[in-house]
């Protein structure tokens, strides 16, 4: 007999059933305890079944936000977010401010924001006659590098920051050719 989905997510899942699936969703990747806990919920395990698989998930340390966190900053960052969009992404998968800076502050060599934005201001330059550019064309561009710097999660000072120094490098490197 086939089940609807809909039907599905409305029945009570026993605990072991919910170990079973809480397993399997954790080995795929990595997740944070509330994303745990929602999966769970969603496929009909009662809440209290839910928190005490994550408390075991939890105690045999295949669950751990701290982990999770600084698994998650450094992949981003490799990606050339920036923080105020992994900070953001991070709270929308359950971790809380606090975690988010406690993760930050144990982590080392992290990148710097600004160099990493600049460098892709710079890549977003690239083959532009900056000097050439008469101020309108200039601002059109300074935008269009901006907004897409803010996606990728850099603060409005870092962004208006890199695009300036990526602008005027190119200029300079285009004095020099």
């Amino acid at each position: 007999m086939i089940v609807s989905s809909a039907w599905r997510g409305k029945c009570s899942v026993n605990y072991e059933e919910g170990l079973d699936r809480a397993a399997k969703y954790l080995a795929y990747q990595p997740r944070t305890r509330r994303q745990l806990v929602d999966h769970l919920r969603g496929r009909g395990v009662s809440a209290d079944d839910a928190d005490r698989i994550a408390d075991l998930m939890e105690s045999y340390h295949l669950l751990d936000d701290m982990e999770y966190t600084k698994m998650y900053i450094e992949s981003r960052l490799d990606m050339g977010r920036g923080m105020n969009r992994i900070r953001q992404e991070l709270r929308q998968a359950g971790i809380d401010g606090s975690m988010i800076e406690d993760a930050l502050f144990v982590m080392e060599d992290l990148p710097d924001e600004y160099e990493t934005a600049r460098m892709q201001a710079r890549e977003a330059v690239r083959g532009e006659n900056v000097g050439a550019m008469d101020h309108a064309a200039r601002q059109k561009l300074m935008a269009r590098i901006a907004r897409r710097l803010a996606g990728r999660g850099f603060s409005t000072d870092t962004v208006y920051r890199a695009v300036r120094a990526a602008l005027d490098e190119a200029a300079r490197d285009r004095e020099e050719d």
